[in-house]
């Protein structure tokens, strides 16, 4: 069965590789042997993320493994700095040349299905505290709208139904998982959830002082370990900031 997980682990993460005319592998002339399984006890390494650039097809992550910290890639999705993951096997290639962010990997590990949490989400769920920033501001509320403090204190009446928050931009994601990724906040909190996460396919900018109307959904999963405790989906700009 190990055997087996290694075999498909290997031929994902060629296919990832393969699929991305953009992307080059530049094995070392010297070792013909360019890719090699991770090996780890157990076959699962719990990493923290310390650093994420995010390009067109993958999103790159700078982790430390115990006393390890290494490169790994996999397939593009919204991870964040501070997140905890976990994930199995690791196929490792050697002076990995990335086009799109300009930049070659003397090491670097693709890695397929990834499961953990987001720091929005633990927060949310009052689980560990959110590797985010509050910020020292003071946004109004507009006609209508809620704070994010009300938000996370009455999260249980509000999922499913539509809300609008007025905050400041604290990071922006475009186009992963076929949607844009905004993090608000407006100066209010409740407990340690001072960040609330909005999808959108509208397009902000960071430090964008905005208004979004979206519906609330508690516990969403999105798949590649990617869950939020509380996050407000398809949600809309409005002209009013």
């Amino acid at each position: 069965m190990r055997f087996k997980l290694l075999v498909l682990t290997m031929m994902a993460v060629m296919v990832i590789v393969a699929c991305d005319s953009k992307e080059r592998v530049k094995a070392p002339a010297h070792n013909p042997q360019a890719a090699t399984p991770q090996q780890s006890l157990g076959n699962v390494h719990t990493i923290l993320v310390k650093e994420v650039i995010q390009a067109k097809s993958y999103t790159y992550l700078f982790v430390a493994e115990g006393d390890k910290e290494y490169w790994i890639a996999t397939a593009k999705q919204p991870l964040d700095v501070g997140m905890t993951l976990h994930y199995d096997q690791g196929l490792e290639m050697k002076d990995f040349t990335s086009k799109e962010v300009d930049r070659t990997f003397d090491s670097i590990f693709f890695v397929g299905q990834m499961r953990g949490t987001s720091s929005a989400a633990a927060s949310a769920m009052g689980g560990k505290k959110s590797m985010e920033l509050a910020k020292e501001i003071s946004i109004e509320k507009v006609a209508g709208s809620i704070s994010i403090a009300e938000l996370y204190s009455n999260k249980a009446d509000y999922e499913g139904k539509v809300v609008t928050v007025r905050g400041q931009v604290t990071k922006f994601n475009a186009g992963i998982m076929g949607r844009n990724w905004v993090h608000l906040q407006d100066g209010t909190k409740s407990g340690d959830a001072f960040d609330v996460t909005i999808t959108t396919q509208a397009v902000v900018s960071k430090d964008d002082v905005v208004v979004f109307s979206g519906k609330v959904a508690l516990d969403k999963d999105f798949g590649a370990g990617y869950m939020y405790g509380l996050i407000i989906e398809e949600a809309e700009l409005s002209a009013e900031s």
